[in-house]
């Protein structure tokens, strides 16, 4: 080895060739790794069968649903009542009575509900057909909103038209 780096030119040669080498190997790992960085959590994403799971015998929720939550509902026609709080009695209304009937009509469930602590009361109801905010917490105010935005609405629906 001593000899090999006593001439002058194999030794540039080397140091050109390892140096290339380097750089090589350095722009491989990047080309490999810049991927993996970016690509996201693979448990934070839920496949479509959990999510038929959880929706398939619970239909009130205490929790923020997720953006994939609510889009995996949305494609399935389920209508989604977002139900604002606060800690107020004064306005003490309570929808899960209304979700649980309209949801006893169609065993499959065409209704979910999040419960959301909010400084406000207000009910956002999102499907495909539509989208309505009610704040004027009423029931008549609310089984008109479900009228207007469930895929299926009830029979009962009619009385309500225009």
């Amino acid at each position: 080895m001593r000899k090999f780096f006593k001439n002058k030119e194999k030794r540039k040669q080397f140091l050109i060739f390892s140096f290339t080498i380097l750089i090589g190997a350095v722009f491989i790992l990047e080309i490999i790794a810049f991927p993996l960085m970016y690509k996201e959590p693979s448990s934070k994403r839920k496949t479509p069968e959990e999510l038929a799971k959880k929706f398939s015998n619970q239909f009130i929720f205490d929790e923020n649903l997720t953006e994939q939550e609510k889009d995996f509902l949305l494609q399935r026609r389920i209508t989604i009542l977002s139900y604002y709080y606060s800690n107020n009695t004064e306005n003490a209304f309570e929808p899960e009575s209304i979700v649980n009937t309209i949801n006893s009509q169609n065993p499959r469930g065409q209704l979910i509900m999040e419960k959301i602590k909010s400084n406000e009361t207000r009910v956002e109801l999102n499907s495909l057909r539509n989208t309505i905010v009610i704040k004027n917490l009423t029931y008549n105010n609310l089984f008109k909103g479900l009228c207007d935005t469930l895929y299926y609405p009830p029979p009962d629906c009619a009385s309500f038209g225009e």
